[in-house]
């Protein structure tokens, strides 16, 4: 494996595990692939640094929604030694939390949007962390 293939390894793992704790609501966990510095945009706002990237988390929908985001089409197309830039799709869909053994069902109101982010990265002790991410709606429902 090459340095660049196992960088490309490294920021899509990064990216599913964000995900994996920002549909469960672990936002530490989240802001720890965030350079302490970071920019973060999200739908019109803009948020600079851990505090910052922490009220945008805490503002999310009630925790009796679920939510959860599908990554896709990763591409990362410029890495460095350490820095590197991606453009990534991703999916989210939410709806209410089940409250049996059967999934709960969401209208395409809530559920089923397409965002594009576009990513720039740093290399920090070892570790990959965003240093910006912008992103950007593409695609949404269409009303009932």
């Amino acid at each position: 494996m090459t340095p660049e293939d196992a960088a490309a390894w490294s920021l899509s793992r990064l990216n599913t595990a964000l995900y994996h704790h920002y549909d469960r609501r672990e936002h530490d966990a989240v802001l720890e692939f965030f350079a302490p510095d970071a920019l973060y945009e999200l739908r019109g706002r803009k948020m600079r640094g851990h505090a910052e990237i922490l009220d945008g988390l805490n503002a999310r929908p009630r925790p009796e929604q679920t939510t959860r985001h599908i990554v896709a089409a990763t591409h990362f197309h410029a890495i460095g030694d350490t820095t590197a830039q991606g453009t990534i799709t991703l999916l989210g869909y939410g709806g209410p939390t089940p409250t049996g053994p059967e999934p709960a069902p969401y209208t395409a109101r809530n559920g089923g949007h397409i965002f594009e982010l576009t990513d720039n990265y740093r290399l920090d002790k070892g570790r990959w962390k965003i240093t910006q991410r912008i992103a950007r709606q593409i695609l949404v429902p269409i009303s009932d």
